[in-house]
C-alpha cells in the first residue's frame, strides 16, 4: 500500500481542521422581504435547515459593497453561533499590491470569522499579518500563501475517473501544504434531468467526504443540482420559484423540473441525494473511523479505487467502471447506490470500516 499524507499537526485540533463549509451566494438563497432577491435575513430564517444538512461553517458570497456594520449581518452573525455555526466572508482582495488592512478589518471588527479569498497569490503574507491581531479567524485561500485552508477544484477538474480523481488526491496530499480545502462545485452538471444522472455526483460526494481535510460545498450541491452558475435555492412547493421568494417575478429561469429536487421533496425521500448527504455529513462528524491526516491506496480492478483513512478503519471505495466489482473487506456504512449482490455497482462509491 501507498501512503501519503498532509503535514503534520500537534496538539488540539482547531475548529476548522475537518470542517464542512457551506458557500452561499446571499442574492439566490432565500428572500426574506420579497423584492426578489436573496438577502442575510432570509439566510438566517433557513439556519435550522443548514443546521440540518450538517455544515460546519457558513461562507457568504456575493457581499461587495456590503456594510460590515449592517444590522442584518449582525443578526445572523449571533443567530448563527447560536446554532454553533462560524461565518466566513468571500472576498477579492489582492495582497501583493495593496495593504488588505483596510478591506479586512472591518469584518473582523464585525465579527466575521475569516475569509474565502478569490484566487490570489500573498508571498508576503499579508492577510496573515492581519488576521494575527484576531485569534482564531482563518482564511481559505488559493495559490502561494500562509492559508489555514487551501482551497481545491482538483476533484472537480477530474472527471469521473478512478485514475485521474486518484491522482488529484495524492497532488494535494503530497504537497505538504496547507490543510486541504476539497471542493467540486464546479463539476460540468449544468442541468440534470433525472436522478440516474446524479450517480457520478453522489459518488464523488463519498470521496469527497472521506478525504482527511475540510470540505467545501455551494449552496444546492447536496440536492444534486449544478454548481457552474447561480441557482436559487428550490426549498419547497410545486410552482416556480419554490419557496425562494413571495414576489411575483418572471421566475422562467427556473426550471419546472425542479419540482423533484426541492429541499421538501428530498427531506422525505431516503435515496435522495440530500439524504445521502446528511447521513454522510453526519457519519463524517460522529462516527470514530473518520480520523487520520494520511491515506493509504489499496490494489483494486481497472478503473477503480481504494483508500484507507490511516489510523483508522474507514476504507472508501470507488468504482468508475462499466461493471460491478468485489468490495474490500469489512462492514459497509453508507453507499451512493445499492450495492448489488454485494458488488459495487458501476459509477458508485461506498464506505467500509
Amino acid at each position: 500500500m501507498q501512503q501519503v499524507g498532509t503535514q503534520d499537526y500537534l496538539g488540539e485540533r482547531p475548529w476548522w481542521f475537518d470542517a464542512v463549509c457551506y458557500q452561499i451566494d446571499v442574492g439566490a438563497f432565500a428572500d426574506a422581504d420579497g423584492d426578489g432577491v436573496g438577502d442575510l435575513d432570509g439566510i438566517r430564517g433557513r439556519l435550522g435547515y443548514l443546521e440540518l444538512l450538517g455544515v460546519d461553517v457558513i461562507v457568504l458570497a456575493g457581499m461587495a459593497g456590503s456594510d460590515p456594520a449592517s444590522p442584518a449581518l449582525a443578526r445572523l452573525l449571533g443567530e448563527a453561533r447560536g446554532n454553533g455555526l462560524r461565518v466566513l466572508l468571500a472576498i477579492d482582495v489582492d495582497p501583493s499590491r495593496t495593504d488588505p488592512g483596510p478591506v479586512l478589518r472591518p469584518w473582523l471588527d464585525n465579527g466575521i470569522d475569516g475569509f474565502h479569498l478569490a484566487p490570489r497569490n500573498d508571498p508576503a503574507d499579508a492577510v496573515g499579518a492581519v488576521l494575527a491581531d484576531y485569534p482564531g479567524r482563518i482564511v481559505i485561500g488559493s495559490g502561494t500563501g500562509n492559508w489555514q485552508l487551501l482551497f481545491g477544484l482538483g476533484l472537480a477538474v477530474a472527471g469521473f475517473s478512478a485514475d485521474a480523481v486518484r491522482k488529484a488526491i495524492t497532488t494535494v496530499l503530497e504537497s505538504r501544504g496547507p490543510r486541504p480545502a476539497w471542493a467540486m462545485a464546479s463539476r460540468d452538471s449544468t442541468r440534470i434531468r433525472d436522478h440516474a444522472a446524479l450517480t457520478p455526483v453522489r459518488a464523488m460526494a463519498l470521496v469527497q467526504l472521506a478525504l482527511p481535510g475540510a470540505v467545501c460545498l455551494r449552496h444546492g450541491e447536496e440536492l444534486g443540482l449544478p454548481g457552474t452558475e447561480r441557482i436559487r435555492m428550490p426549498w419547497e412547493g410545486l410552482m416556480r420559484p419554490f419557496g425562494f421568494s413571495a414576489a411575483r417575478a418572471d421566475w422562467s429561469s427556473i426550471p419546472h423540473d425542479w419540482v423533484h429536487f426541492t429541499v421538501e421533496a428530498q427531506l422525505e425521500d431516503e435515496e435522495s441525494t440530500l439524504s445521502l448527504y446528511r447521513h454522510a455529513m453526519e457519519m463524517r462528524a460522529t462516527h470514530p473511523a473518520f480520523t487520520g491526516d494520511d491515506v493509504e491506496w489499496f490494489g483494486a480492478p481497472e478503473d477503480c479505487f481504494a483508500f484507507r483513512r490511516v489510523g483508522s478503519s474507514l476504507i472508501c471505495a470507488l468504482n468508475t467502471s462499466a461493471e460491478p466489482v468485489p468490495l474490500p473487506p469489512g462492514e459497509v456504512l453508507l453507499s451512493s447506490r445499492p450495492l448489488v449482490a454485494g458488488e459495487l455497482p458501476p459509477g458508485s462509491a461506498a464506505w467500509l470500516v
